[in-house]
């Protein structure tokens, strides 16, 4: 009998962990909710929790890299394409996106607004060296991940006005503001130091 309680103890542990992630995404604005709404169909529909946090750690890299091109279009109004194509191709890392974010905008992230990431950061990195983390440990890395995107997003919120998780509708564009020519992005980007093409 007491080991059927215990059992259902652990059991109850594991939904509970589960049920922490179902929870903080359904409290969040339906921009975010979407941008990640992979998370329950992969944690529901495969055995191994790892592919959900690989999905989380690649929906934060593309929200930044969108959100550094939004604040290039906003700030510099430079040539669309070649704005994409310079964000595309900067190595966006942990260290060089509040850098980045710097550079662009002229506004700093806190000093240790990356701590909170930091722990999934490390369960991630054991994943992909082939060492084995528990269900639960995956979980609470995930939830450190959505925790991290909603921080984000208050950053972004805050300093520049706009959310990169979410739709960015009429956040590229100034009405009666062009877009500056291509040789004059190219120089822009160039002075940025996010090259949009070798040359």
């Amino acid at each position: 009998m007491r080991d059927n309680i215990g059992g259902g103890g652990e059991l109850m542990a594991k939904i509970s962990e589960r049920k922490k992630i179902d929870n903080y995404l359904s409290a969040q604005d339906h921009g975010l909710r979407d941008y990640f709404r992979l998370i329950p169909e992969l944690l529901d529909k495969i055995s191994s929790s790892e592919p959900a946090l690989a999905y989380c750690f690649q929906r934060i890299e593309m929200a930044q890299r969108v959100g550094l091109y939004a604040l290039l279009m906003r700030e510099y109004r430079t040539n669309s394409a070649l704005a994409w194509e310079a964000v595309d191709r900067v190595d966006i890392t942990r260290k060089s996106f509040p850098s980045l974010f710097k550079t662009i905008s002229g506004k700093q992230l806190p000093g240790n607004f990356r701590d909170m990431i930091v722990p999934a950061e490390k369960v991630r990195d054991a994943i992909m060296h082939g060492r084995s983390e528990t269900k639960a440990q995956i979980h609470q890395a995930i939830l450190q991940c959505l925790k991290y995107a909603v921080a984000l997003n208050g950053q972004f919120q805050e300093k520049c006005a706009f959310k990169p998780f979410g739709p960015l509708r009429g956040v590229t564009s100034k009405k009666g503001s062009p877009q500056l020519s291509e040789k004059i992005s190219h120089a822009v980007l160039a002075g940025l130091k996010i090259s949009s093409a070798e040359s």
